[in-house]
């Protein structure tokens, strides 16, 4: 900010620049919040959203010794990318039951994204 102000002589550019790094500051903050998830043949449950199966692409899971997640591609034009992190869950048994109902992506690479992802 000091630059901007005493180099530049731009108030605004400084102005900018702090309230930016108050709202990184604020929400940074944050801690992250516990949200049910549901699994139904009708569709998932996060929290207060619904997604039925079709707006659902496909899933994968990923278990590794570091996480366990469960992906979703959605037809949501932005944010189509559904990442739910899984505690105690057995993520064979969920795999199991998705699969009744979505088709699996198997061809997923360590960065948690399919290899053909457009």
């Amino acid at each position: 900010m000091a630059f901007f102000i005493i180099v530049e002589n731009d108030i605004f550019a400084a102005i900018s620049l702090g309230i930016i790094a108050a709202l990184i500051i604020i929400f940074s903050r944050h801690a992250p919040q516990r949200v049910g998830i549901e699994l139904t043949d009708r569709g998932i449950t996060f929290g207060n959203l619904f997604y039925p199966h079709k707006q659902l692409k496909y899933f994968w899971v990923v278990h590794n010794e570091n996480h366990k997640t469960l992906n979703f591609h959605t037809s949501a034009f932005v944010n189509n990318i559904l990442i739910l992190e899984l505690e105690d869950q057995d993520p064979f048994e969920i795999r199991d039951f998705l699969i009744k109902h979505l088709p699996e992506h198997s061809e997923t690479e360590e960065n948690n994204c399919p290899k053909n992802y457009a």
